[in-house]
């Protein structure tokens, strides 16, 4: 029987071994060495990929979507591992798995693509845009609202605030805030309860002196639910307070029969079906819907005549 060849007898490990003699490392004076025959240099302000002594991949040294190609390119062909690429260059384990991704499910068209959009969005806000996104920003708009009407991002609408291409409209002195409103209503638990501000009519309504708390709507902004006030008006025109007094009885002290129908009306609004639950909601920023410093407490809302 015939011996085997030389090649017959070589088992796959000593094969890998000769196809990687196949190209001398002889990579070029001054190079990053990536792997024994695969290395980079940097001249120039760019990058030049060499395979031995061949250069096969170059790119500027600020292109970063080139270089998230290349190493794609890289690492698909089989030429080194994501893990020399990260010793090399320093870069993110996530980084280059999601580039390598990108490439394996769209080759080269979609980082061509990321090229065109990246392009186009510096023509998203045009002078037309502009002058609308300023006009609603004028008018008291929020950033993301504007975005959202617009359909720009809401980064792309936040960096031309930033940059000086659109202004906000100063809130005036006494418009208060969410954060400032819940700091004075935590400091007023020390006195009457929480959110408890108006004491001086909160006084003279326990001596019987007045006929309840005024309703004065004060100016705010970032209020929760406030989008019910714009029922108000459809809920009165309805009758909702049409002989309230008659049907229910007078209230005395601070709350009066109208603010305990309005804020029943509101609850069913904001889908809030027991007295009960209003305990998660805070009493402050619910009082601010109805003209009021905070809403009564559950157990007096329970005590109340029905």
């Amino acid at each position: 029987m015939a011996p085997f060849s030389m090649q017959n007898r070589l088992n796959r490990k000593e094969k890998s071994a000769i196809a990687q003699q196949l190209i001398l490392p002889c990579i070029p004076l001054g190079a990053t060495t990536i792997n024994h025959h695969l290395g980079v240099i940097n001249q120039e302000d760019k990058w030049t990929y060499f395979l031995g002594c061949y250069p096969v991949y170059s790119h500027a040294a600020d292109d970063n979507r080139m270089f998230r190609l290349t190493i794609s390119q890289l690492i698909d062909v089989g030429l080194c591992r994501q893990i020399e690429i990260l010793n090399t260059f320093g870069v993110s384990k996530s980084s280059v798995a999601r580039s390598l991704k990108k490439y394996r499910q769209g080759g080269i068209d979609a980082f061509l693509e990321e090229s065109r959009k990246t392009r186009r969005g510096g023509r998203v806000l045009t002078d037309d845009v502009l002058a609308k996104a300023q006009k609603l920003l004028n008018q008291g708009f929020s950033n993301g609202n504007v975005a959202d009407e617009l359909h720009v991002k809401r980064d792309t609408l936040r960096k031309a605030i930033n940059d000086g291409r659109l202004s906000i409209k100063a809130l005036p002195e006494e418009c208060t805030t969410k954060s400032s409103r819940n700091t004075i209503d935590a400091e007023a638990a020390k006195y009457m309860g929480t959110a408890c501000t108006r004491l001086e009519e909160r006084t003279v309504a326990a001596f019987g002196v007045c006929d309840g708390a005024p309703v004065r709507f004060e100016p705010c902004i970032d209020v929760p639910k406030g989008g019910v006030l714009c029922a108000l008006p459809a809920l009165l025109m309805n009758g909702l307070l049409n002989g309230a007094e008659q049907i229910f009885g007078t209230l005395s002290g601070y709350y009066r029969t109208f603010h305990i129908l309005i804020l029943v009306a509101f609850m069913a609004l904001c889908r809030i079906k027991t007295v009960e639950l209003l305990r998660g909601h805070a009493p402050g920023e619910f009082g601010k819907l109805l003209g009021l410093d905070r809403i009564p407490e559950v157990r007096c809302l329970r005590s109340k005549p029905s």
